[in-house]
């Protein structure tokens, strides 16, 4: 039997006859957010000019947006709950565009005596935490909106747009850059955020807060050493290779952050209105879904984000040229969905999910086919490796979303979201620094050999740039090999945590979700947890 609050979204949505709205709402607002973490990497070097930027200046304005997101995304997801998913999905919306404006405005004015450069810092840092409200209730706001196989559409389609946005973002970023100016990565969002705006005001139910059950309290100190405790942990990861990862201060992050993660546990188990009840993590669908997020962070999605540092460094092509690349990869994703969920229906959740991961790995391996020598080596070595993962990860996203919120009570599913975003971003950040450790060795590496030509006199240009790119290709290939590893890890954590849900509770034809997930554990969910 569907939820109290499921229905009622249910209801309220085809009382507006306006579906279609709420579903554009929610994934062009995914799409936004996620498309402003890649679509500034190929605008660096022009922003790095016109704003006079260091290095060190450029990494901060990737870095600010995504410690915002991962700071705040706790908060937001819980407040959905607590005062409704059109309330705070707009208002985050809203602060995303007006971080955009002054994103895109910020090299024509200072504030407070503020460089153009840190104006910049600060205004992703307002986008960072609109993008928070953003991602997680984009998701909740389908799973409540719809039952049955719109339910199972919105899924597909949001895992299906995630990708898209992710690594469309160096094409859409290299087209704007040469055709308008960096500043329209950023103003080019304020029509599509206006759209979401009027979609979600006119098609989302104005009081969905009424179908939650009685308003408990906002958990102050839950939130705060949460946020804390990212804040930290983002901190030391983002950091720790320019600090060095046994310096003081990240290993004093690091001690900070687990110190601060033991204090909310206890706030936890204390709080009478907790903002996530702890007993979630017992049940092995939950705990599964979210350790399953953080590895395809920590491995597919740190892939991704260095495969075009590759194209780019390794193989010299231009970020247009880069993300015309990638293209293959980014069309399987729209493949993958759809078979995802006709797998599931053949095989079950627990068999689809674990064999996915297990073939991401052995295409995230055959990334090592490069040119090991970094002479000029083709794209095309990468095409397999590329359609295997894009295909791979479009099954893998709406069925691992689905089965973290499908896990929690139904009136909480925007923290539930929130917890499923939050480890995968934390799973990211890890392997992003794992992987550059991985790459940085393989430069230094380059660097040493380059120093002892130079000291004999024997390094010319082109040995200069092949050494370059071979140091490249090596850490491209190291890199593919761990990613790989860390993936396979992910179908063994299927296969030890994630149950077959619909088995355990008749038909799965009673309320089919994109993984059967949502009939089967609709009932589990609203059941009280110890």
């Amino acid at each position: 039997m569907p939820s109290t609050h499921a229905s009622h979204a249910s209801h309220a949505s085809g009382r507006t006859g306006k579906p279609g709205l709420i579903m554009l709402a929610a994934l062009l607002g995914l799409f936004i957010a996620l498309l402003d973490v890649t679509v500034v990497t190929v605008a660096l070097p022009t922003i790095s000019t016109d704003l006079h930027a260091s290095f060190s200046d450029l990494e901060w304005v990737a870095n600010a947006y995504m410690l915002a997101l991962a700071v705040f995304i706790v908060t937001a997801g819980r407040l959905g709950d607590l005062y409704g998913q059109r309330r705070v999905y707009t208002a985050g919306v809203s602060v995303f565009l007006i971080g955009s404006l002054a994103c895109g405005s910020a090299g024509e004015f200072s504030l407070f005596g503020w460089s153009h450069i840190v104006v910049l810092h600060a205004a992703r840092v307002v986008q960072g935490v609109g993008g928070a409200a953003i991602l997680p209730l984009s998701l909740a706001i389908i799973y409540s909106s719809f039952e049955g196989k719109k339910r199972a559409l919105g899924l597909m389609l949001w895992g299906a747009i995630g990708g898209l946005a992710t690594a469309l973002g160096p094409l859409i970023g290299g087209f704007l850059v040469e055709q308008a100016g960096w500043e329209w990565i950023f103003l080019v969002n304020l029509p599509i955020g206006a759209v979401v705006l009027g979609a979600a005001m006119a098609a989302m139910p104005a009081h969905d807060r009424s179908a939650r059950g009685p308003r408990t309290s906002l958990d102050v100190p839950g939130l705060v050493t949460v946020s804390a405790a990212l804040l930290c942990l983002n901190l030391a990861l983002i950091n720790g290779s320019d600090w060095g990862w046994t310096s003081g201060k990240a290993l004093g992050l690091f001690a900070a952050a687990a110190a601060l993660t033991c204090v909310f546990l206890a706030v936890e188990a204390r709080s009478s209105a907790p903002i996530m009840n702890l007993g979630w993590f017992r049940r092995p669908s939950f705990g599964g879904s979210v350790l399953t997020g953080f590895l395809l962070g920590a491995g597919m999605f740190a892939a991704l984000f260095y495969l075009s540092i590759y194209l780019q460094n390794g193989l010299g092509l231009s970020a247009m040229q880069t993300g015309v690349r990638l293209l293959p990869l980014t069309l399987m994703l729209i493949v993958g969905a759809p078979l995802g969920g006709r797998l599931v229906a053949r095989l079950g959740v627990r068999t689809t999910l674990a064999a996915a991961f297990a073939a991401m790995a052995v295409g995230l391996a055959l990334f090592t086919l490069i040119d090991p020598d970094g002479a000029g080596g083709s794209w095309i070595r990468l095409l397999p490796g590329m359609l295997l993962t894009g295909l791979t990860l479009g099954m893998v996203m709406p069925i691992s979303s689905e089965l973290t919120v499908a896990a929690a009570p139904q009136d909480q599913v925007g923290v539930a979201a929130s917890a499923g975003t939050m480890f995968r971003q934390v799973g990211n950040a890890v392997g992003i620094a794992l992987m550059g450790a991985l790459m940085t060795a393989q430069a230094t590496s380059a660097q040493e050999e380059a120093a002892r030509l130079a000291h004999e006199g024997a390094l010319t240009p082109g040995a200069a740039q092949t050494l370059h790119r071979t140091a490249v290709a090596h850490g491209m290939q190291h890199g593919a090999w761990y990613a790989a590893a860390v993936t396979l890890a992910g179908a063994l954590s299927v296969l030890v945590f994630v149950r077959d849900l619909r088995t355990s509770r008749g038909p799965a034809s009673a309320s089919p979700g994109v993984t059967g997930v949502a009939a089967a554990d609709s009932g589990r969910a609203n059941r009280p947890v110890g």
